[in-house]
């Protein structure tokens, strides 16, 4: 394991302040090569004495115990390492667009050098940022795992070096391309993982897919569901547009409330409102001056998006009464989508210059990367009728 910042020129770049950075190939090499690229989180920390013995990013931390990490340096299966840090390390609750632009281009100018990308990070934001960069890593054809730890690798008990590991035993895979999460003992694919728990070391799941391998004494792929290779010449598109908010109803909320947050956000140029509703995308039946307000931020511009507050399952909103009236309204469906897919998928289209509001409307009923189960592979309805169910049926027997 060798750092990038030491062993390699390092040309730093500042052109439009990105920061990004190159890494000179060697030639004649015969193993896989594997950048780590550290935004900082738990896996780097250590405490600060200076800081009433709180847990803070280390410096330069990762490099020294990648140095030590007999396993990694000693097996000639493994790929050969080269780590990169960001400077300063940062809590992954302060990343946001800028950071996983900054990300996908070191990816995009690193990419011809390297077999895979690891990307070690906090796990509070890390489902965001591996939404987020499915999107921005067009025609993706090698893999880009995230992962990092609940316990800090200084630690003598620990699951970082374990994940650590992993990520880049995937990272030099042949039959992954795309972007994935690796953690405790599954990879997921990064636009259908989020966050379920804060004090176990599986913290994270797929609710709507299974896991794309799962490890045991061995490594158990399910290549059925690995994204084929892509057919185009990889490139990105890091312009995110954030004007957006998203709004989680409880029962008996205060329509007139909503409304003037609404309002409001349109002075400044909204654009996007994503809401989390109850079960198949339903909201109460009587809110009629809620669904108006809707259709007139629909009217003027906003894509409006439906989510669903069940962590499993999808928005079906033809299904019921009350989905009707969205449907009317101009609500789009947020379909199975994690609410991190939903979020960084709706600003990079707004964020694409491209396309009218419409085209995204569209879009966002559409599967770009494998954030969403298609229609015509879903399972009917509950209280389907036998039509209903039977034209699913033939649906999902098609080939595609």
């Amino acid at each position: 394991a060798r750092d990038a910042a030491t062993l390699f020129k390092e040309e730093e770049r500042r052109e439009e302040g990105d920061g990004s950075f190159t890494v000179i190939p060697h030639r004649g090499r015969f193993r896989k090569r594997v950048l780590i690229l550290c935004t900082g989180g738990t896996l780097t920390m250590s405490v600060d004495p200076t800081n009433f013995n709180s847990l803070a990013p280390v410096q330069g931390a990762l490099t020294d115990y990648l140095a030590g990490m007999r396993e990694l340096t000693d097996d000639p299966e493994m790929p050969e390492i080269i780590s990169h840090e960001y400077k300063p390390l940062i809590d992954s609750s302060d990343m946001g667009p800028g950071d996983w632009a900054m990300l996908a281009r070191d990816i995009h100018t690193n990419y011809y050098h390297f077999d895979g990308f690891v990307i070690l990070m906090g796990t509070d934001t890390m489902a965001f940022a591996a939404s987020a960069l499915s999107f921005m890593l067009q025609n993706l054809g090698k893999p880009v795992i995230f992962s990092g730890s609940q316990i800090p690798l200084r630690e003598p008990y620990n699951d970082a070096r374990k994940n650590l590991i992993m990520a880049t035993i995937f990272a030099s895979s042949d039959t992954v391309s795309e972007v994935c999460i690796f953690f405790h003992d599954r990879l997921l694919r990064g636009c259908r993982a989020t966050k379920v728990n804060t004090s176990k070391l599986k913290a994270f799941d797929s609710p709507n897919l299974p896991p794309l391998a799962e490890i045991g004494i061995n490594i158990e792929e399910n290549e059925h569901l690995f994204r084929a290779p892509p057919r185009g010449s990889f490139r990105i598109n890091t312009s995110m547009d954030t004007r957006m908010i998203t709004l989680r109803l409880v029962p008996g909320f205060d329509d007139a409330s909503i409304k003037a947050i609404i309002d409001a956000a349109r002075q400044t140029h909204l654009k996007g409102l994503i809401l989390q509703l109850y079960g198949t995308g339903n909201l109460p039946s009587i809110k009629d001056d809620f669904v108006q307000c809707l259709r007139d931020a629909t009217d003027a511009g906003i894509v409006v998006v439906a989510t669903t507050q069940c962590q499993s399952g999808s928005v079906i909103l033809g299904h019921y009464a009350t989905g009707q009236k969205l449907i009317g309204a101009g609500v789009v469906s947020g379909s199975d989508m994690s609410i991190e897919a939903t979020t960084t998928k709706l600003a990079y289209l707004l964020g694409r210059q491209d396309l009218s509001i419409d085209e995204v409307r569209d879009l966002m009923t559409v599967d770009l990367r494998g954030e969403m189960t298609p229609e015509s592979e879903m399972s009917p309805p509950p209280l389907a009728s036998a039509y209903q169910k039977a034209i699913a049926k033939k649906n999902r027997s098609r080939i595609y």
